[in-house]
């Protein structure tokens, strides 16, 4: 009723001014980059807060998109236990959206799962 959706709305308040999105964000989306410089397959890693994209190519250069590779990365990545989509025009953008209340060291496993993941694909 009413009150549920006010309490929700109150929670949502609580987490926003603490700032967990970009806290959690901006420690995920460095992980991410970290990754970038080990796998030339990253092309780039954008976005803010909690709501990241990691778009995959076959050469750096002339951004050819890596679609078959992004498939192949998320059936690694669904055996390693980690959930997450893909997008854009060639399908080739990984969609990060991790929840608001993950802690730090849950973190850094999906990161390091993700890099070995990213490592077996070809």
């Amino acid at each position: 009723g009413i009150r549920d959706i006010s309490v929700c709305l109150e929670f949502r308040r609580v987490l926003f001014r603490s700032g967990s999105a970009l806290k959690v964000g901006t420690h995920l989306k460095n992980g991410l980059l970290v990754l970038q410089e080990k796998h030339a397959l990253i092309g780039e890693v954008r976005g803010m807060g909690l709501m990241l994209g990691v778009e995959l190519v076959r050469d750096r250069q002339t951004k050819e998109p890596a679609s078959t590779e992004t498939a192949d990365l998320l059936e690694s990545c669904k055996e390693r236990g980690l959930l997450i989509g893909k997008g854009g025009l060639y399908g080739n953008t990984i969609r990060v959206a991790p929840p608001m209340l993950i802690t730090d060291s849950e973190l850094d496993e999906a990161i390091v799962r993700f890099g070995k993941a990213l490592a077996e694909v070809k």
